[in-house]
């Protein structure tokens, strides 16, 4: 790999916070799924998420954009899984009794 190349592919830290803007995407998302899906389902969907974004989103993002994507920590991942699970517990028991689902999947 030529020295621009791998510079542009690995030249910031990884993303290791606990929380950032991404956890409340992380939070919100969470809660429309577990609002239209069955929790179970809208958890599992959400972790597989974790790492397709680590390991083909952000070295694609990277190769076709030189744009950062999902460049996290594992440490990080699991905090976004945390916040899914918190999201999916709060659409599906909570605004599920208060509205009903417009729509629901699986």
């Amino acid at each position: 790999m030529d020295e621009g190349r791998k510079e542009r592919l690995f030249h910031g830290a990884r993303n290791d916070a606990l929380f950032d803007l991404w956890s409340l995407v992380h939070l919100a998302t969470g809660i429309v799924f577990g609002w239209v899906m069955d929790p179970f389902v809208a958890l599992v969907f959400m972790i597989l998420w974790e790492p397709l974004e680590i390991f083909v989103l952000n070295p694609l993002a990277m190769t076709l954009f030189g744009t950062e994507f999902g460049y996290e920590s594992w440490r990080n991942a699991v905090s976004d899984i945390v916040f899914d699970a918190a999201g999916v517990g709060i659409g599906y028991y909570a605004l599920r009794a208060l509205v009903d689902a417009p729509f629901t999947l699986f």
